[in-house]
């Protein structure tokens, strides 16, 4: 038992709520080096297997939708306004594979474009970061596929609801990882004095994923108080979390000084 712990351990590396080992001097080190010819290293590891995890999820994503299709009518909602009403409709296939493509579509793009020279060196030493945000997209469009085969089918869902609170989920993953993403032009705060100084691009994930975590846990705690108005509540907590992390940020670029 302790045998298939330490291999899962090995594997995974760590989970977004538990990443303080990404931080640790020696794992910055060395995490994008190979330890030997058959251990390719630590983030190499982790980086494979959250791409294979996306891709399982993307595959499932079109699974479970031709598993709905014979239970699914002619027209399907495909957007929904602030309270939750669906106000954009497709018809056919179209709409029953709408997000499957769109899912499949962007993890291609997704996962092709740090083949690029300049986007591969701005991210080496994150790709496993990279790759669970990857995931974590995935795994929120399969849940919103879901939730529209459902109610497509007939089962009265409280989408109002159910929308903001996996959005608060995303947001909650997000500021988790924020802490440990180092400097890069390609994911995180990426604000241009953020960019330009290493010190400020650290201290602003620091305190920004934390501020991040808890605008995602009162998101989703608030959405079933507020009901229709959860769609409302989750813009504000957000935006004014955003808003607020940016100014505090361009301010310490200047001061110098941080001051929460």
């Amino acid at each position: 038992m302790v045998q298939i712990i330490d291999t899962v351990r090995r594997h995974l590396g760590w989970c977004p709520m538990t990443a303080a080992v990404q931080n640790s001097t020696q794992e910055q080190n060395t995490s994008s080096k190979p330890v030997s010819d058959e251990d390719p290293g630590p983030v190499e590891r982790r980086a494979l297997l959250y791409v294979r995890l996306a891709w399982f999820v993307i595959g499932l994503s079109w699974l479970i939708t031709l598993a709905f299709l014979p239970y699914l009518p002619e027209t399907i909602p495909v957007h929904w306004n602030i309270f939750g009403e669906a106000d954009e409709f497709a018809t056919g296939l179209f709409g029953a594979f709408y997000l499957p493509v769109i899912l499949t579509v962007t993890a291609i793009i997704l996962m092709k474009l740090p083949r690029f020279d300049q986007m591969r060196r701005s991210i080496d030493r994150v790709r496993d970061i990279y790759n669970i945000m990857i995931f974590s997209i995935a795994s929120l469009m399969l849940a919103m596929q879901v939730m529209v085969l459902l109610t497509s089918s007939g089962v009265d869902l409280p989408v109002a609801i159910i929308l903001p609170m996996m959005m608060g989920f995303l947001f909650i993953i997000i500021g988790s990882l924020l802490p440990y993403i180092g400097r890069n032009t390609t994911m995180g705060i990426r604000l241009p004095w953020t960019i330009r100084d290493e010190k400020v691009w650290e201290m602003t994930h620091e305190n920004g994923g934390p501020l991040f975590v808890i605008a995602g846990v009162l998101v989703v705690l608030g959405s079933p108080v507020a009901g229709i108005w959860a769609m409302s509540l989750m813009e504000v907590i957000v935006l004014g979390t955003i808003l607020y992390i940016s100014i505090w940020s361009y301010r310490l670029s200047k001061s110098g000084t941080p001051g929460m």
